[in-house]
C-alpha cells in the first residue's frame, strides 16, 4: 500500500482553512525520518497527514477533530472510496447551481447514511465560499454558495489515493 500511495500522490481531498499545504516545506524536515504511529488532533486537510504518507515515513496513523462530519467523511473515503465516488459524480451537474447547493445545504445530515453524507460534506465543501466550514448554533451548515466557475466536486484519482493512505489510520 505504501507504494501506492507514493505513486498515486495521496492529498488533501477537502479544502480547509488554516490548512498547512502552503508550509509543508517548513513542517516535514522537523519531523522524524519515520515515525511509527503518527497523531493527529486536528485533522482538516490532512495535507501534512498525506505529505508523510506520500514520503513513506509513516506507518500507522491516528487521526481526530471535534468535527463529527469531517471525521465520518474521512471514514466514509477510507472504507467506501467508491460508493463515494458515485455519490459525488451524481452530485458533479449541480456544483454550480445555486438553488441546488441550498437544498443540498438544508439536508439534514443525520437523515443520510455515510455515504450520502460525505459525499453533501465533500461537495458543499468544494462550492461553498472558500470552502469554509462554519455552523450556527443549531448546528447547521450555513456557508453561502461560492463564486467557481467549475467546481470540481469529485476528483477520483484523489479519493482513491487517500483512501489508500487511509488504510493505515
Amino acid at each position: 500500500r505504501a507504494d501506492i500511495v507514493r505513486r498515486m500522490g495521496a492529498s488533501p481531498f477537502i479544502k480547509w482553512a488554516g490548512g498547512k499545504t502552503q508550509l509543508l516545506e517548513s513542517i516535514l524536515p522537523r519531523l522524524p525520518d519515520r515515525i511509527r504511529t503518527y497523531y493527529e488532533p486536528f485533522i482538516g486537510g490532512g495535507a501534512v497527514f498525506f505529505a508523510l504518507c506520500r514520503a513513506g515515513r509513516i506507518r500507522d496513523a491516528v487521526l481526530g477533530d471535534m468535527n463529527h462530519e469531517l471525521i465520518g467523511t474521512y471514514r466514509a473515503v477510507r472504507d467506501q472510496p467508491e460508493l463515494l465516488i458515485e455519490a459525488l459524480e451524481a452530485l458533479q451537474p449541480a456544483a454550480t447551481d445555486s438553488d441546488r447547493f441550498y437544498e443540498i445545504r438544508a439536508q439534514d445530515p443525520s437523515d443520510l447514511d455515510d455515504v450520502e453524507r460525505a459525499a453533501r460534506f465533500i461537495y458543499l465543501n468544494k462550492t461553498c465560499f472558500n470552502g469554509l466550514y462554519r455552523v450556527n448554533r443549531s448546528g447547521q451548515f450555513n456557508v453561502p454558495f461560492g463564486r467557481y466557475k467549475r467546481p470540481k466536486v469529485v476528483d477520483a484519482e484523489t479519493l482513491r489515493a487517500a483512501s489508500d493512505a487511509l488504510a493505515r489510520a
